[in-house]
């Protein structure tokens, strides 16, 4: 991903810290534990900091930014569903991992060449650049830890932390930490790595490997800023009911301007694309392609952005492939969108076809309905999460591409197909996050720098500019486009998207913000609508496919409730006595 991999990654060796929480079988014993621990240590190595830096960056971004795939994530935030396996709300509470998962691989434990282990890396950094004296390093280890342990407890709840990944000296078995400490930790850490990233005698960060920002440390200290901020949104009325007020410290960083405001602040690797584990996470080029075809978008997610005619629905979509057509015979026509040309067939409807041209879905209020298909469909998103892949006729008609696919629904453009793209990044975090947090800030009144208007319009601003959709003269059509221009001014202006200086705003604050982290952040996307329950369609709709209310968090990994029982029973009392998947954790009590 920008990186030098054939150097750089040969080059990485074994490290010596330990991850003390667990191990990867659940039937493991204490003895076992310990054994692996020690095997761990009695491993010789010879490395740098600078090398490990390189390893940690990757991992954690491509780790973070795979939650572009993840299908119950996809659709707890309504943005996907799935044509291979249906409803995937259930799995948050039908499934217990057997370990720590970030994405799928194990945080704390394992190897950092398979993207595992990223804590156990990242202590290395910290260790051995503390030795070297590079000082900057150790800041830019932290901001990481800081992503990865804010994914682990905004994921579970409280977490172990400070007793985490500590080596020989460490406890084999150690506490969870509340996730008030977990945050308090968080907070201190990113400011010690402002303070060293501040002094311009810090050493460390050679721009040839720091694959993330080449060595800037305005950067670093703009992406450290930009995620206390976030962490502070997050925790900020939980803290006000435990009797502090965050405001003073958010106030500092919005008067300071040193956050992410552009997108060259961006916080986000772009792959090389050169093998499948260099690629970006939907390419087609190695695999099955499966991960490509079978995720449709909702018909929310396309209704709303039909309504808005919103531009980055041309970016990030495709047309319907093989809509079901009104022509009196099959039709091919070849459209051109932002420089990408698809082949689409038009199949006639015919008598054969009626009982596959009604769908059940959901209105906005969570009703069931029957969803009538719209004949020779440009835009056409899935109504429900039940069996996608035969909704109107499916796999059962010809130019259909069978079970993973739905050639009658919108799927992703030719441009998410792509190995590599400046536009398809691991991301960890972007500006326009940012400029809507602070919108959110201001508008509820925890900060008095700038203007609720003022960071809203920058927020759909910087996202369109992230996927570089251009400011101008918007044409008539987007068929026949080479690129995506539209009228920023007259978007901001439209009556879905302006504000009216009322609470009203909040709704539509949260649904720019849920449209700017379609495909580049589904794990801010599931924790703010928790957090908010904003964009409130996603209550009355994603709740109404099941008989489980919305999952909250994930269940605890079964390796800790075997072999970590006490703290592990410490922490379920804390989440009210249950370790299930409905638990609210301490940052959305309030």
């Amino acid at each position: 991903m920008n990186y030098k991999t054939d150097t750089i990654m040969i080059k990485l060796i074994k490290y010596v810290a330990l991850c003390s929480t667990l191990v990867l079988a659940t039937s493991c014993g204490d003895q076992l534990r310990l054994d692996e621990r020690e095997a761990s240590f009695n491993k010789d190595y010879f490395t740098y900091s600078r090398y490990q830096l390189t390893t940690s960056i990757v991992n954690v971004a491509k780790s973070y930014g795979q939650a572009a795939t993840d299908a119950p994530r996809g659709q707890a935030a309504l943005y996907f569903m799935d044509c291979y396996s249906g409803d995937q709300i259930p799995a948050f509470y039908t499934k217990t991992d057997a370990n720590w998962l970030f994405q799928d691989k194990n945080a704390y434990a394992g190897t950092g060449n398979d993207g595992a282990g990223q804590l156990r890396t990242l202590e290395a950094v910290r260790k051995l650049a503390t030795t070297e004296g590079n000082m900057a390093n150790v800041a830019a280890a932290d901001i990481l830890k800081c992503v990865v342990a804010s994914y682990l407890t905004e994921k579970y709840g409280d977490i172990p932390f400070s007793e985490a990944v500590q080596g020989r000296t460490g406890d084999i078995f150690p506490k969870f930490d509340s996730q008030k400490e977990v945050y308090e930790n968080m907070f201190a850490m990113l400011n010690n790595a402002v303070s060293i990233l501040s002094d311009a005698n810090s050493k460390g960060l050679p721009a040839d490997h720091d694959v993330l920002f080449k060595g800037d440390k305005t950067k670093w200290i703009k992406f450290a800023n930009s995620l206390k901020f976030r962490l502070m949104v997050h925790s900020y009325e939980a803290f006000k009911k435990a009797g502090k007020d965050l405001s003073a410290d958010m106030q500092a960083i919005a008067s300071s301007n040193n956050y992410m405001s552009a997108v060259a602040d961006n916080a986000g690797l772009t792959f090389p694309g050169t093998t499948e584990a260099e690629s970006w996470y939907t390419q087609r080029n190695w695999g099955t392609g499966n991960t490509f075809t079978e995720q449709k978008p909702t018909k929310y997610l396309i209704d709303q952005m039909v309504a808005l005619d919103d531009p980055r629905m041309y970016v990030i979509f495709a047309p319907v492939l093989s809509p079901l057509s009104s022509k009196p015979a099959k039709v091919d026509e070849a459209v051109k969108i932002n420089g990408f040309t698809y082949t689409i067939n038009h199949y006639p409807a015919t008598a054969d076809d009626a009982a596959a041209m009604v769908a059940a879905g959901r209105d906005l209020n969570g009703n069931v309905t029957s969803v009538p298909y719209v004949l020779d469909a440009k835009w056409f998103g899935t109504p429900n999460p039940t069996n996608v892949q035969a909704q109107y006729g499916g796999t059962g008609l010809t130019g259909s591409n069978g079970f993973y696919d739905n050639r009658r629904l919108t799927g992703f453009s030719a441009l998410l197909s792509k190995t590599s793209d400046p536009r398809l990044k691991a991301v960890l975090m972007e500006s326009d996050e940012m400029a809507f947090l602070l919108a959110e800030a201001r508008q509820k009144g925890w900060i008095s720098a700038g203007t609720v208007k003022g960071y809203y319009e920058n927020g759909i601003k910087l996202s369109f500019l992230r996927w570089q959709i251009e400011d101008g003269t918007k044409p008539a059509t987007y068929i026949g486009s080479d690129k995506i221009v539209d009228n920023f001014t007259a978007y901001y202006a439209k009556p879905g998207v302006a504000l009216d200086g009322t609470t009203a705003d909040l709704e539509k604050i949260a649904t720019q913000k849920w449209l700017a982290m379609l495909i580049t952040n589904q794990n801010e996307a599931y924790t703010d609508y928790k957090r908010t329950g904003k964009p409130t369609f996603i209550a009355k709709i994603a709740a109404s496919f099941g008989s489980y209310t919305y999952p909250q968090r994930y269940m605890y990994p079964l390796d800790e409730a075997s072999n970590n029982k006490e703290n592990y029973n410490a922490a379920v009392t804390a989440l009210g006595g249950k370790d299930i998947a409905s638990a609210k954790m301490w940052i959305l009590n309030f």
